[in-house]
């Protein structure tokens, strides 16, 4: 029920949504926002970012405000009681019961539209319309679910949105996560310039660190590699996994880490990554080789006879997303490129 409930929910609200939300949508990824954001930098004379994250947003969205956003262009009084009824559901922990007072349904199907709908009252549309537009330069946001980055041209705007998006958030139950707040310098202007500026080099958004680089002909590029805490986070897992499943033979390991390195490539193949992304497979296999010599009190295979007879099942890297965007120079008029 809840999984057409979202789709009826997200047919509604899916043409008024706007194009700086990337969350949960269909035809958009991580990706595109990841695209977008080099786009924004690259093309429209960013130069400070603001990285920014809501603190425990699925877990403080207010039902009352809420139910305001969804009579906007629900008039059925049934259908708004049937997703007042999921939002007070409440969820059941090791026996437990907890009543549901604020916030969507953890892990429920209907949880990411309602949570789209919600922030593109409180953040979209109050910063295109209302925010953005009182800039002195450019400004943009782009958000996918409650992850976002706003860039500005100038400092004054980029200081400005930081007390205004406090402030506005406070107004719908919400507060921003200040270890994951922060504002920085970033953009063309930062090549050979960076020692002029204080505080933070780089920002994280959707599991990358994002920092300043430089083309081969030197040119700015936005510059990405696997987040340093996501990076060690997954390979804790992946030892704990990976020693859980010695009781179920080998070919059990192999499978299993054959399938994780596949969907590791798949989000983290991204172009300027690639050598993030060929450690993260060097240690995941010297993991596999270790937990492997562990099912018995004798080493089961050496480097050799592993590379003979697993090495080769194990995907290889390669950049399967080129997110650099084609910069401004190269389609104007009477450029090469048009």
């Amino acid at each position: 029920m809840q999984d057409r409930l979202s789709q009826i929910l997200q047919a509604i609200w899916e043409p008024e949504f706007r194009d700086c939300s990337f969350g949960f949508r269909p035809g958009r990824s991580a990706h595109d926002a990841l695209r977008g954001v080099a786009e924004v930098i690259t093309n429209e004379r960013t130069q400070w970012v603001v990285e920014a994250d809501i603190k425990g947003f699925l877990d403080h969205v207010s039902h009352a405000h809420l139910l305001r956003f969804l009579e906007h262009r629900i008039a059925d009084p049934n259908l708004l009681r049937i997703i007042q009824r999921f939002l007070k559901a409440g969820i059941m922990e090791d026996g437990v019961f907890t009543a549901g007072v604020e916030g969507t349904p953890q892990g429920g199907l209907v949880s990411p539209v309602l949570s789209n709908i919600y922030l593109h009252y409180v953040l979209d549309l109050w910063f295109e319309e209302r925010f953005a537009r009182r800039c002195a330069g450019k400004a943009y946001l782009i958000r996918y679910a409650d992850d976002y980055v706003a860039c500005f041209e100038h400092e004054a705007d980029a200081r400005a949105f930081l007390e205004a998006m406090a402030a506005r958030l406070a107004q719908f139950a919400l507060e921003v996560e200040p270890r994951k707040t922060a504002l920085l310098a970033f953009g063309s202007a930062m090549l050979g310039r960076r020692a002029e500026y204080e505080g933070p080099r780089t920002f994280s958004f959707l599991g990358f660190t994002h920092y300043v680089g430089r083309s081969r002909r030197g040119r700015f590029v936005v510059g990405r590699k696997t987040d340093g805490k996501r990076f060690r986070k997954k390979l804790t897992a992946l030892n704990t996994r990976l020693c859980a499943l010695r009781t179920e033979g080998g070919n059990a390991m192999v499978a299993f880490l054959v399938r994780h390195l596949r969907g590791h490539i798949q989000y983290y193949g991204v172009s300027g990554n690639s050598g993030w992304l060929s450690s993260y497979v060097y240690f995941a296999t010297r993991l596999l080789f270790k937990w492997l010599n562990r099912r018995s009190q004798k080493p089961s295979l050496n480097w050799t006879q592993f590379d003979a007879y697993i090495g080769r099942w194990l995907p290889k890297t390669r950049i399967l997303h080129d997110l650099y965007p084609v910069p401004w120079w190269k389609t104007q008029t009477g450029s090469r490129i048009a």
